[in-house]
């Protein structure tokens, strides 16, 4: 029998209670409840630096922190949610991602970052995050607009070089995700090698748990996908499968408040797909 999303109310209550000032935020957001640009950019304003980078967490959540290259891939898709890409915090971003671009193209975690908090499930010495990086950029950038961006062509062509490699692209889940994002922005894969991807993904879902779904979804979402796409329907299906009798979807590694802020904005946008499920 296939499962509803029956403790939505469960949910919303538990983010309400539980969430912090961004939570709530992107709760209205999610809700279509009316907020305004400059109430979003003062709840973003303590997760960016001066530098323009990024943090996952806020100086009331951690006071040692430092700006990363993932942590702004990460918070680029709250400027996406409230619809803040034209607006200064963007600009800031934008200098901090072009001052760490490597001269080849590509992307790599900061070092001030690897020598503040050494990220552990980086694999330096193969080019599988690096590809993940280098590829996340331009999607993050083309999901808010900026297409002509200088440094998106040199990541692309960077990019280009590695297409062939599916030990890299298929070291982690994420670097298929970025990849089709790309395509469907209209830029990298080969037809024939965005189906492949399209397939390895499909038969990877099965797998994922709230986090890593939530986050593809969003970045399917972000590059236009539509909810008839079997990527969508598939997933808003697994998404459904993992809500708790309790209304949230558990995260046991990362947060679980953000993960069912998420599921639900997913719920509200991918509707029709669940028709399809």
């Amino acid at each position: 029998m296939k499962k509803t999303f029956t403790n939505l109310d469960k949910a919303i209550a538990f983010v309400s209670k539980r969430g912090n000032r961004l939570d709530r935020m992107r709760l209205r957001c999610a809700l279509d409840r009316s907020f305004t640009p400059a109430e979003a950019e003062e709840v973003l304003s303590s997760y960016q630096f001066h530098d323009g980078s990024w943090d996952y967490q806020s100086p009331e959540e951690r006071s040692d922190r430092i700006g990363s290259l993932g942590g702004t891939v990460h918070c680029l898709r709250w400027l996406r949610e409230f619809g803040l890409g034209g607006r200064k915090q963007m600009d800031r971003t934008l200098e901090f991602l072009l001052s760490i671009q490597s001269s080849d193209g590509s992307f790599y975690e900061t070092e001030a970052r690897l020598i503040h908090s050494p990220q552990t499930w980086l694999q330096k010495e193969t080019l599988i995050d690096r590809f993940f990086f280098t590829a996340a950029v331009p999607m993050r950038l083309l999901s808010l607009g900026c297409w002509k961006h200088a440094m998106i062509g040199p990541a692309i062509e960077w990019l280009e070089q590695h297409l062939m490699d599916w030990n890299v692209i298929t070291g982690t889940w994420y670097n298929l995700w970025v990849l089709l994002c790309l395509y469907q922005e209209g830029f990298g894969l080969r037809a024939e090698s965005y189906q492949r991807s399209y397939t390895i993904a499909l038969e990877w879902l099965p797998s994922l748990e709230a986090q890593p779904l939530t986050w593809l979804l969003d970045a399917l979402l972000g590059a236009g996908f539509e909810p008839a796409e079997p990527l969508v329907t598939e997933g808003m299906g697994r998404l459904q499968a993992l809500q708790n009798q309790d209304g949230v979807w558990l995260d046991p590694f990362y947060s679980t408040v953000e993960t069912t802020v998420t599921a639900l904005r997913l719920l509200h946008v991918y509707k029709p797909a669940l028709g399809h499920v």
